[in-house]
């Protein structure tokens, strides 16, 4: 008889986390495998991780009907709705709906499993300016600092 094997970490919480390595592919996406239960994964935007295998409709949606925000339900993994925001003439405008649908879906209440996802791609990530006296590229060590006497 065979022993019995324990379920992953993705199985309990729905999430896939991948391995560190990872391949750029030519369509644009990310794939990995994940470092539980060493299945396929595929990301469009290197932070939401899905199976590889089958056919992904919210990838398919998103190509399709254009840039859209994405209610999800983090706890049952289900999609609650899509909002398309096309016809919106700016980002400010876009960040305006955001602000809207944290406040009437509770997004910012403590306990709340709802994630709101837009799926322009991310943006940049800025890079902490160095303080002016010093010269660009070098960052002050932290050991070096005058330690606070009170």
């Amino acid at each position: 008889m065979r022993g019995m094997e324990a379920l992953t970490q993705c199985w309990y919480t729905r999430m896939h986390r991948p391995e560190r390595a990872r391949h750029r592919e030519s369509d644009g996406s990310v794939t990995s495998t994940c470092r539980y239960c060493r299945r396929p994964l595929v990301s469009w935007d290197r932070v939401n991780w899905s199976l590889s295998n089958g056919l992904d409709v919210s990838h398919l949606a998103e190509i399709t009907s254009g840039r859209t925000l994405t209610l999800i339900d983090t706890l049952d993994d289900l999609i609650i709705r899509r909002f398309p925001v096309r016809h919106l003439g700016s980002e400010a405008e876009v960040d305006a709906l955001k602000q809207e649908l944290r406040a009437e879906y509770a997004l910012d209440e403590p306990g709340s499993t709802l994630v709101l996802r837009d799926s322009a791609q991310p943006r940049g990530r800025r890079r902490a300016k160095a303080p002016p006296d010093l010269p660009p590229g070098i960052t002050p060590n932290v050991t070096d600092l005058p330690s606070d006497p009170a």
